[in-house]
């Protein structure tokens, strides 16, 4: 075990381990199912629309309503993501950081996260367990996929 991974503080949740090539197949193939390409991003309201046809549900919450300390929320027992409306409206005019948002918590979604119960006695977690780290790569795979690139705190590695 390295020395970062000895002290590791989660970002999120921890989860099962997966390594650096599980996130980018999977990203891999939610890409190809979804025909995700370099043309995704232009027509990203028809994308978000259609998400509701594989049973995912974007819900923007208004504004004022927003009491999450998050950007966005992911809700995996019923397939639902949260935002602000603002948001939304950003996601729907091609906002990059907005698209990054939207595919991290779809990460959450495809790498099929839930909580890992643990104790005092388990092992220290390490990054590949870390919900947030695992959602980033998997944002990261895919926006690399539409030629975006890498986007706000979407760059790190495992």
């Amino acid at each position: 075990m390295t020395r970062m991974q000895e002290n590791y503080e989660l970002k999120g949740n921890r989860v099962a381990r997966l390594n650096l090539e599980d996130i980018r197949f999977r990203a891999k193939r939610f890409g190809e199912i979804l025909r995700i390409d370099r043309h995704t991003p232009a027509k990203i309201e028809q994308f978000v629309e259609n998400l509701s046809q594989e049973n995912i549900c974007i819900d923007p919450v208004d504004d004022a309503e927003w009491c999450f300390v998050t950007d966005a929320i992911c809700i995996p027992e019923d397939f639902t993501i949260r935002m602000p409306h603002s948001t939304f409206v950003k996601l729907c005019r091609g906002d990059r950081n907005a698209i990054g948002l939207l595919f991290h918590e779809l990460g959450h979604l495809m790498l099929g996260h839930k909580a890992v119960l643990h104790s005092e006695r388990s092992s220290p977690p390490t990054p590949e367990e870390d919900s947030e780290l695992q959602a980033d790569m998997f944002a990261t795979f895919v926006m690399a996929r539409m030629k975006l690139g890498e986007v706000g705190q979407l760059c790190f590695a495992f």
